[in-house]
């Protein structure tokens, strides 16, 4: 019995050791899967994009699509070439230009969409770079062409190899057809291996995660070392303690969901003023979750969370009806704009342009509603997010692009959209440091939004000189600290009244 009394504890210690060390391994080889795929599922996205560009221009001969083609190549991220193909003969491309050669011979392989989708595959090299692996995204362009984009393996393997950590897990990424791209760590035949894979539909990729089980021994003998000292007692009321105080834990969605219910969430209205004048045209309404004790949590968070936690939607409809409640009690001059920000997950949702009309009924005459969506929101399915815009604006809803040129929303597809506002981000109005400032980004944003027929709105002006370059270059409108900051909606009314 004594015997026994000494080994159950050391036995129970040593199992729960290992069973956490391979927690710990499975928790890691997902974490390091997910920054993966995510980089794979952005680099396939804007593969996509671009390949999507150069289809388009698939009816119209080289000579007239070279430089945008060429373009399109040199300053689209990740993309090494892209180009089209007429019966296995590349007959334009951003590298060779209108120079026919056949694609086959260049790439190793016959290039084809395959049943007219897009269709990803890895080379093992190009006669322009031999043994350097590559990812083809070719598409059907119609008019009997393949379009393609070709992207760089090493965007992959870099990453791939930066995640390689203390356990050694080798990383082998194969796509829907052509030979595996794997980093640097390599496991022998024989060892004995945990195996974990992981797929992504829209980037048609396979990731196997090879873990050798020897890399369990350091955690492992980590977690003997912590908890050896500790009594089968002490272990057995801890673990109850934690269970029941886990059980007993809170999610932050059920905080929001509470936070709903208790009324802690408001809004706060930020001024969008005219440069010319400095009047209030209109404002943006920002939630705000004030906790019992008086402070804030950030946006950031708790925005971050409800996304994540596909609460998102819930909480817009929320706002909608905050604002409704608070703009009841205003009396502003027409015309007055109200913003409000719209997540992707709602534009996506199919009850969205149901919630918007719903709020848009309850404002006065004065108040025009302006919508405002990230660039991502209307890249992910322009189709869909056009069509639904276009009900809203013949409704008289008007639409902004929000944080333009942090995204990578195309020229084509902005002049596609129903849009009349772009709103500037605040890290390009930083540069407006003092007077002279060369500001070529900037010039170029502000001189786009005018050939367009769309007016422009300025987030994050803070000092007088950034506000008089905005009404020198003919900015109508802007927000930040210089005019005023976010109010709550008794303030504000009080502010735009004074």
């Amino acid at each position: 019995m004594l015997a026994l009394s000494i080994l159950l504890p050391a036995v129970l210690i040593i199992l729960l050791s290992s069973g956490m060390a391979v927690h710990q391994l499975k928790r890691e080889t997902a974490i390091t899967a997910g920054i993966l795929m995510k980089q794979i599922d952005r680099v396939t996205g804007i593969a996509r994009h671009a390949t999507h560009i150069t289809a388009e221009m698939a009816d119209r001969p080289c000579d007239e699509i070279l430089e945008k083609m060429t373009s399109v190549g040199a300053f689209t991220p990740y993309i090494r070439n892209t180009g089209l193909i007429r019966d296995d003969n590349l007959v334009c491309s951003s590298v060779t230009g209108a120079k026919i050669r056949n694609a086959s011979e260049l790439y190793g392989t016959r290039l084809s969409a395959g049943g007219g989708g897009v269709r990803i595959f890895s080379l093992s090299g190009t006669t322009s770079v031999p043994g350097q692996q590559a990812v083809i995204y070719a598409a059907d362009a119609g008019h009997g062409m393949t379009a393609f984009s070709v992207v760089d393996a090493r965007h992959f393997t870099d990453l791939m190899n930066a995640l390689d950590n203390e356990t050694h897990a080798a990383l082998q990424l194969q796509f829907s057809g052509g030979p595996v791209i794997s980093g640097q760590e390599k496991i022998s035949a024989h060892s004995p291996v945990f195996r974990a894979a992981f797929h992504s539909p829209y980037s048609q990729a396979h990731l196997l995660v090879q873990t050798p089980v020897r890399s369990l021994l350091h955690p492992g003998l980590r977690n003997i070392l912590f908890l050896g000292p500790l009594s089968l007692l002490l272990t057995l009321i801890a673990l109850y303690v934690w269970r029941h105080w886990h059980s007993k834990k809170l999610s932050l969605a059920d905080e929001i969901r509470k936070g709903m219910d208790a009324g802690a969430f408001s809004v706060h209205y930020q001024p969008i003023c005219e440069t010319a004048t400095g009047k209030c045209a209109g404002a943006e309404a920002l939630i705000r979750w004030q906790q019992k004790d008086g402070s804030f949590i950030s946006p950031d968070v708790f925005i971050r969370a409800a996304e994540e936690h596909g609460m998102i939607i819930s909480l817009t409809r929320h706002l909608f009806t905050l604002i409704a409640e608070d703009v009841s009690h205003w009396q502003v001059t027409a015309p007055f704009h109200l913003s409000v920000n719209i997540a992707a997950a709602h534009l996506a949702d199919e009850a969205f342009t149901k919630d918007v009309l719903r709020l848009w009924v309850t404002l006065a005459s004065s108040l025009n509603l302006v919508l405002e969506i990230t660039e991502r929101s209307l890249v992910e399915d322009a189709d869909r997010a056009s069509e639904k815009l276009n009900e809203l604006r013949q409704r008289g809803c008007k639409v902004a692009v929000d944080d333009f040129g942090t995204g990578y929303c195309s020229l084509s597809l902005l002049q596609r959209l129903p849009v009349d506002y772009l709103k500037i981000d605040k890290s390009f109005i930083d540069t407006l440091s003092s007077a002279g400032t060369d500001t070529p980004i900037l010039d170029t944003i502000v001189g786009l939004s005018k050939r367009l027929g769309l007016a422009t709105i300025a987030e994050g002006v803070s000092t007088t000189c950034q506000a008089d370059w905005l009404r020198e270059n003919d900015v109508p409108y802007a927000q930040g600290f210089r005019y005023a900051r976010p109010m709550p909606s008794p303030d504000f009314y009080q502010w735009y009244s004074r």
